[in-house]
């Protein structure tokens, strides 16, 4: 039986309220803005996932988007308070409530709620130094954006929060029972992305989660953007000259088994549906992915007009994105890290193409 397209009119009422509550973001002209999700920090020890990829989002941060006044927006599960008291999160990661801090103190930190963090919600300044918000509208040359963490599509983890977090974490955690780990099931990562989908393609806006930690850009998957990239370096080959055809043909290679890697996962886990229904695919979603990627921390950024998904990596840990690949990594001055840009677009094209096909 066929999947509907769309929503039913329950969620769709509380994604519009949610959406008109949301606190508004303006961005001008010289404004930057990039979004992280899903660090998952931890009590430091051996179960806190946050550890590996530790000192690069630090550096990040401090050495990059602080320097250049990016505005921070952390979307949602950034302590992972389904697992860890507060207390021993906020002791372990001192350096990194530092920063955030000085985020804060020219006004350019937004602290999203996801299912693992959504408490912080009702602590007050005196527990918690940073207000916490349910989601963020953003609005950028006439253009609207909505981040949202991505739980709040899902009856499951509705279903959970009621339990509460004392509950989830004294009672139910010890015995393996009732972590929302959406990410490690397609079938819930399908439902979060499609109803996310179906709500921004509704209302013609876009939107930005995180939650199933898998990046999105444009509403493609890296499988699918793996097939489309194929595609058009093979339109681009016969008109090709000689040295360009060369590096069509090695970039070519490299997405011939980056193709078939990612084919075998979708066969051994398949969607049995069209993620996004009939009709023309809109570009209306997007993921930040995770700060606890096994490659490193992936973002969305915002700026110049231009929207971008990049990801950060130690090249000490991996060579994937060398230049070899076809990607141009940057270097973080003086250090082990590079940024990577995997794919970048202008948003005035991607409004026009949700106004035009919606």
């Amino acid at each position: 039986m066929g999947l509907s397209n769309r929503l039913s009119p329950d969620l769709m009422q509380k994604l519009d309220r949610e959406y008109a509550q949301a606190p508004e973001l303006k961005l001008g002209g010289s404004d930057r803005l990039v979004v992280i999700s899903d660090l998952h920090m931890g009590g430091g020890g051996r179960k806190d996932e946050f550890v590996p990829n530790s000192l690069l989002l630090q550096a990040l941060l401090r050495r990059h988007y602080l320097e250049r006044r990016f505005i921070l927006a952390l979307n949602g599960d950034i302590e992972d308070l389904a697992g860890f008291p507060l207390a021993r999160i906020a002791t372990r990661w001192l350096d990194v409530y530092a920063l955030w801090q000085e985020f804060a103190e020219r006004g350019a930190l937004f602290k999203i709620a996801g299912n693992h963090d959504r408490e912080l919600l009702q602590r007050g300044a005196a527990d918690y130094p940073f207000p916490m918000i349910e989601s963020l509208r953003v609005a950028c040359n006439g253009h609207r954006l909505w981040l949202f963490h991505g739980h709040q599509v899902s009856r499951l983890d509705r279903a959970f929060q009621a339990l509460g977090p004392v509950f989830l974490r004294g009672v139910l955690h010890p015995l393996g029972i009732g972590n929302y780990t959406v990410r490690r099931s397609t079938s819930r990562r399908f439902h979060v992305e499609r109803r996310s989908y179906l709500y921004a393609r509704e209302r013609r806006i876009l939107a930005l989660i995180g939650h199933t930690h898998r990046p999105l850009f444009e509403s493609l998957s890296g499988f699918d953007a793996v097939k489309i990239e194929i595609e058009n370096l093979c339109r681009a080959y016969p008109a090709a000259g000689p040295a360009e055809r060369l590096r069509l043909e090695e970039r070519v290679a490299k997405l011939r088994l980056e193709y078939a890697v990612q084919q075998t996962r979708e066969m051994l886990n398949p969607r049995g549906e069209n993620l996004y229904g009939d009709g023309p695919l809109l570009p209306c979603l997007f993921n930040s992915g995770s700060g606890i990627g096994r490659h490193g921390v992936t973002a969305i950024e915002i700026a110049g007009g231009r929207i971008a998904l990049v990801i950060w990596f130690d090249r000490r840990r991996t060579d994937r994105y060398a230049e070899a690949s076809g990607y141009r990594p940057e270097r973080l001055e003086n250090t082990d890290y590079y940024r990577v840009v995997l794919k970048e677009d202008d948003l005035d094209y991607i409004f026009a193409r949700i106004h035009l096909l919606a």
